[in-house]
């Protein structure tokens, strides 16, 4: 049995101080403080915060391996370079490709959160292929497919633990595509879309209930001749059915946004990902020109990755750490709803809170320990302290 004590422990909804056990990987008990005697263990948070472990629900890669690699290891690595920034559990996310090598990606993944022993390996997010080519960012377009030509049948039935799919559901079989994916219990989330307003309120009642990274790849407040027509943004803001992926690296999207996003959904719809690509979590460099695992050139430039030809962003470098700073320090919401962003939110979206995601007595022991400008001092993953 370890304890940890002297902690302020962040809650969904407050702080407050005092310690917890836990025991075979769960959390056994919190309370003001222990008598730590018949402990095996005993981690001293020195007055820091613990908090749930992060869950990074669109992630592409980390540590320089990519959530395309059809190596397993690869995938593990990824999961453990993210580790270190207190990102516990994450959902490798794919990127537009044909159906047959997307299947051998997932398999590389389903193989790769069975040999995991530090991180957790969720699952499987698929980012398309079945997108809009207008609006495809850094998808290759020679990759972006039709769901009534191609079909994602055998993909799907790959494994149980495909969570999120996103496609544009103004395309071609996309709308009856989201009601497949909810019949499978897998988050339809609207993605790289043209979509209108009155679309995305349709695609609600088709099974949708997600935005891809809102305000990127994708519709808001267009015209239409002389008229203004209201977008996947607006629908992503208003319709309380979707929950927002939200990238807060703060170069997908400035602080005023993030505040309008916070202040539209609230902590409970508003979850943030990184959409880190294999730069993330590792030291890249500046102007430094890469290529994507689907041989799209990238540039890491400005603290983000944008296409070589700088025409879009290509993905993030941030780890989610970032990103929960970011909405603390910079933004300015209380430090408990920037946790819960990351921890409790993303888990209800994956279908995984009745056992992560918070701290509470039988929830597995994903923790992280960090100061006030969220430094990580200790990371712990189903009750093993790795650091």
């Amino acid at each position: 049995m370890t304890a940890f004590i002297n902690a302020k422990i962040v809650f969904p909804d407050k702080i407050t101080e005092g310690a917890l056990l836990i025991e075979n990987g769960k959390i056994k008990d919190i309370a003001a403080t222990y008598d730590v005697k018949e402990c095996d263990k005993v981690v001293d948070c020195g007055g820091s915060y613990l908090a749930p472990g992060f869950i990074d629900a669109h992630v592409h890669g980390g540590g320089n391996k990519s959530a395309m690699s059809e190596n397993p290891q690869d995938i593990v690595d990824m999961a453990e370079a993210h580790l270190k920034f207190g990102t516990t559990s994450i959902v490798p996310t794919t990127l537009a490709a044909p159906i047959e090598q997307l299947k051998k990606v997932v398999q590389s993944i389903k193989t790769a959160s069975e040999r995991s022993k530090r991180a957790n390996i969720l699952g499987v997010h698929l980012e398309g292929p079945y997108l809009n080519l207008k609006y495809k960012g850094a998808q290759s377009p020679e990759n972006i497919l039709n769901p009534e030509k191609d079909s994602p049948d055998e993909l799907l039935d790959l494994w149980d633990k495909i969570l999120i799919m996103g496609a544009a559901p103004e395309e071609e079989g996309c709308l009856s595509l989201g009601e497949k994916l909810k019949e499978r219990g897998i988050v339809a989330s609207v993605a790289h879309s043209a979509a209108s307003f009155e679309q995305v309120e349709e695609a609600v009642k088709h099974g949708y209930s997600d935005v891809t990274h809102i305000y990127n790849a994708c519709t808001s407040c267009f015209k239409t001749g002389v008229f203004r027509t209201a977008g996947v943004v607006e629908a992503g803001l208003v319709l309380d059915e979707l929950t927002t992926q939200t990238i807060a690296d703060l170069r997908h999207l400035p602080a005023g946004v993030l505040r309008l996003i916070y202040k539209s959904k609230g902590d409970k719809k508003m979850y943030l990902i990184t959409d880190g690509l294999e730069f993330s979590a590792s030291d890249v460099k500046e102007n430094t020109v890469y290529t994507q695992e689907n041989g799209m050139a990238v540039i890491y430039e400005d603290g983000v990755m944008k296409l070589a030809d700088r025409s879009a962003l290509a993905g993030s470098a941030a780890t989610l750490r970032d990103c929960v700073r970011n909405m603390y320090k910079e933004i300015g919401v209380p430090l408990y709803s920037a946790v819960r962003m990351a921890t409790l939110t993303p888990a209800e979206v994956l279908g995984v809170d009745n056992r992560k995601g918070k701290i509470e007595k039988g929830y597995d022991a994903d923790l992280v320990i960090f100061d006030d400008d969220l430094n990580i001092k200790s990371v712990t993953t189903n009750g093993n302290v790795i650091f």
